[in-house]
């Protein structure tokens, strides 16, 4: 092969911008990511069967004083933890990601993602109503954007490489590599991108194989018969969609209920929780933990119209208030058992050939749906949970519904965006506004200018001058000007025709064709093109400065900008 050939390879393969490379990125995220949350999940079964003598995550075998004794121990060991760690690493969960994504410029913290890992595995083996994949893509998240800063990413690729991290984070919890994917774009990134779907792929599906390869095969929901209906079920399917619309917006509210308690102190939101939790626990074992097999349960139909209707209840008490209250876990995988539950209790109650896992199973998607609004990545879950294509028609349906009834009917947002408005954040959701947050100046900067000062004199000037750089920013007397090269020359030659040139100084002379609006923002940090945008908006700023890495600036001028915005293919 000849050297061209390796520089042509190389540059394919190696360019900043390119896939094969962010794929590789991805890949490794996959990896190490399931590395991780492989070690989670090993800890969290460890603690339970040192605790029960087996490595099941359910608390079916404690007994009664141990179940309502449990959370206060757990709730106890938190405590500790938040009171030992600083306070600044205490923000954790998908919301936290989703608000460094949207504030942050990609960079999700390492510290934050630590104390959700130990945090965690507390609240999950002490059996709060929480679930795992809230920590798994925090601590996912935190892996690619890590793994992204040490390879000198930009912020957008940072962005994408978060994704990828949630993808992986997704799959390896629950082995179902495309609703990582889903789940990625649909509520973290809040976009789809054609030129992220491969690397995001990448990483899910490496995270899922290794995940296999290190645990076996662990299914979340056994594989259960079941019988789909017909015409004759299609109203049960649509009352379906409805009802866990109403219990979506139910437990959504009750979410915020506690929430507005507004109690600060952490010691009295913890103890109150795990109260909730414990005395739940005491009669209703199922109510506690990740509720797997609980789930696992009433696909079989073991359970009867009142249990169901009791679980269902209780479930939404105990996960509303451990959500409400801020226990630091995840929510996704007690919506599924609430709307499972839900669907089950149709299913009781429908007349039809569909058997009840058939509604659990539609009913789950529906209230996941409604409740993260996530339609897609709550219909692919379904598919891969239950591995039954016929399944996405009514799932389909009752996805439609339930989303409409909760967000329409009931005006209820996605839970996240509700956790942090709570916090004084708001996501942005206006797609315009995303893709324009979500690229940054450093992307479109131009490197393609000199700098002139007002400490420089005539043989310095004549030096700069000679460069072909087609812009300049003058920096005169502690401002910043835009100009460009041929103002500066004219002046130059102007300046050397004078008769009595010794009396006017050439910097001054020069500072004289500074153009009326032509001053340049300084900026301390790389920030959105949303954001340059607004600085561009003062009629006096015609271009920004803004660093780069810890030894180059770049320049973004209002007409660069703009180019970008209007010209198909200039953002990269």
């Amino acid at each position: 092969m000849s050297l061209r050939s390796v520089r042509h390879w190389r540059t394919i393969l190696f360019e900043s911008h390119s896939l094969a490379l962010l794929s590789g990125i991805g890949i490794l995220t996959g990896v190490a990511t399931a590395l991780v949350i492989s070690g989670f999940m090993l800890c969290i079964d460890l603690v339970i069967h040192l605790l029960q003598g087996q490595a099941e995550s359910g608390f079916h075998d404690f007994s009664p004083i141990i179940r309502f004794t449990l959370p206060f121990a757990g709730a106890a060991l938190l405590i500790l933890v938040y009171k030992l760690s600083n306070k600044r690493y205490q923000d954790v969960g998908i919301a936290h990601v989703i608000d460094r994504l949207q504030r942050g410029r990609g960079k999700v913290p390492v510290p934050n993602a630590v104390f959700q890992f130990v945090s965690a595995v507390i609240t999950l083996a002490s059996g709060f109503s929480m679930g795992k994949e809230g920590p798994a893509v925090h601590v996912g998240s935190s892996i690619a954007s890590k793994l992204g800063q040490q390879l000198y990413r930009s912020p957008s690729q940072l962005r994408l490489l978060t994704g990828c991290g949630t993808a992986a984070a997704i799959s390896a919890a629950f082995g179902t590599p495309l609703a990582g994917v889903l789940f990625a774009m649909e509520i973290v990134l809040m976009e789809y991108s054609l030129n992220g779907f491969i690397p995001i792929i990448a990483a899910s599906v490496t995270a899922s194989v290794m995940t296999k390869f290190i645990l076996g095969e662990s299914a979340a929901l056994l594989q259960t018969e079941v019988s789909i209906g017909g015409l004759i079920d299609m109203p049960w399917v649509i009352l379906t969609g409805i009802v866990t619309g109403l219990v979506a917006a139910g437990l959504h509210k009750t979410i915020k209920s506690f929430l507005m308690m507004n109690l600060v102190r952490v010691e009295v939101r913890f103890l109150l929780a795990a109260m909730i939790t414990g005395l739940l626990g005491y009669f209703r074992p199922e109510v506690m933990g990740l509720g797997y097999d609980t789930m696992n349960q009433v696909l079989a139909g073991q359970f009867s119209l009142g249990l169901l209707i009791t679980l269902l209840l209780a479930k939404m008490l105990a996960t509303g208030a451990a959500v409400g209250l801020g226990i630091p876990a995840g929510i996704v995988a007690p919506s599924l058992v609430i709307g499972l539950t839900t669907g089950a209790i149709i299913g009781v109650l429908a007349p039809g050939d569909a058997n009840n896992a058939y509604y659990a199973l539609i009913g789950m998607a529906g209230l996941m749906s409604a409740l993260l609004h996530a339609p897609l990545a709550a219909l692919t879950a379904i598919l891969e949970l239950s591995l039954n294509a016929q399944m996405m028609f009514p799932a389909m349906m009752v996805v439609v519904l339930a989303n409409l009834t909760c967000q329409v009917l009931f005006s209820q947002p996605s839970v996240f965006r509700t956790l942090l408005s709570v916090r004084g954040l708001n996501i942005t959701t206006h797609p315009m506004r995303n893709a324009l947050a979500s690229r940054f100046l450093t992307e479109i900067a131009t490197f393609q200018f000199c700098v002139l000062t007002d400490q420089m004199d005539e043989a310095m000037i004549a030096h700069v001058i000679e460069t072909d750089r087609r812009l300049v920013v003058f920096r005169y007397q502690s401002n910043n000007y835009l100009m460009t090269m041929n103002m500066v020359q004219k002046q130059f030659e102007r300046w050397h025709s004078l008769e009595n040139k010794s009396d006017v100084e050439l910097i001054h002379y020069i500072a004289k064709a500074i153009p009326e609006r032509s001053r340049i923002a300084l900026l301390e940090q790389d920030v959105s093109l949303l954001e340059g945008i607004r600085i561009l908006q003062n009629d006096n700023v015609v271009a920004i400065q803004v660093p780069v890495d810890k030894f180059r600036i770049g320049l973004v001028t209002r007409a660069k900008l703009t180019s970008v915005l209007t010209t198909e293919g200039e953002l990269q």
